[in-house]
């Protein structure tokens, strides 16, 4: 059986960003242009530029827009999926350049992966709480006195037993990417026996892109101040509107990289873990 070593998978995104930074700001260059487009229309309609939160900051910014929201979210939703992809290439294929970022069936299927996995998330995430109640409920009712002490044994065996599932299950997009089908049954075979190896080197991802988000987090806060410092876009003077488009160009730079960064280390974790597990499957 094939040993993953978590500190080599955990730093592989930092090798691509390595063998391949030109590609790399490609990629965050066109995030930079999409959010770009999505600041400056901001900025006009009476909203400063904000950098932030991948998730978050994004979710409120476009709930300004009324119905353009129906068009701007699946594109960054479908950008999203191609960087994915792109992260995948190029990992697990000789694939290099700036013209892995593409769309196509491949995209599609793990556009459809992904999908198929926040679906079953969202609906099945609270079956393994259930089920640990279930069984918790004779402990309950025969020591009510420990009934703080169960619950928070129940709560942290849902978490320990939530991890597991999910880090079991944590090589299917790339699995399906890389394969071109949906194979169903291989998914959970392929990281038996490799759970504490492959939680080791999401762990260290996790402290990667910790440390990346803290330092643009610093960019972030002194964008914000300097917004705040020349006012709001109504009222003022064009020169002072030209420095507001100037912090949504820098804002959505910020944002990209903030997309881009997390995703490659995530992604690039996951497929080189997948490349030395289908690559000596025995050992």
């Amino acid at each position: 059986m094939t040993a993953v070593s978590p500190t080599a998978a955990a730093f592989e995104g930092f090798r691509v960003m390595r063998r391949e930074p030109k590609a790399v700001l490609s990629w965050i260059a066109v995030w930079a242009l999409a959010l770009a487009g999505i600041a400056i229309i901001k900025v006009f309609t009476g909203g400063a530029p904000v950098a932030g939160g991948v998730r978050s900051e994004t979710l409120s910014l476009m709930r300004g827009f009324g119905p353009l929201t129906a068009v701007l979210a699946p594109a960054l939703l479908v950008l999203w999926i191609m960087t994915i992809a792109t992260a995948y290439r190029a990992v697990c294929r000789a694939e290099h350049g700036w013209h892995l970022f593409k769309l196509g069936p491949q995209e599609g299927r793990l556009a459809a992966i992904t999908a198929a996995g926040f679906t079953l998330a969202a609906v099945f995430g609270g079956a393994p709480a259930l089920v640990l109640f279930v069984l918790a409920r004779p402990a309950l009712a025969a020591a009510p006195g420990l009934g703080h002490a169960i619950v928070d044994l129940g709560a942290a065996a849902t978490v320990a037993l939530e991890i597991w599932i999910a880090v079991r299950l944590s090589l299917m997009a790339v699995h399906t990417f890389i394969e071109g089908r949906f194979h169903v049954g291989g998914y959970w075979r392929l990281t038996r026996g490799r759970f504490w190896r492959l939680l080791a080197g999401y762990l260290l991802v996790f402290v990667e892109v910790v440390g990346v988000l803290a330092v643009l987090a610093l960019v972030a806060v002194g964008i914000a101040w300097a917004a705040g410092a020349i006012g709001a876009p109504h009222g003022i003077d064009p020169w002072r509107r030209g420095l507001l488009l100037c912090l949504a160009a820098v804002a959505a730079a910020v944002s990209a990289v903030l997309f881009v960064i997390p995703t490659l280390l995530i992604c690039a974790c996951q497929a080189f873990a997948y490349k030395e597990i289908t690559a000596r499957p025995w050992g």
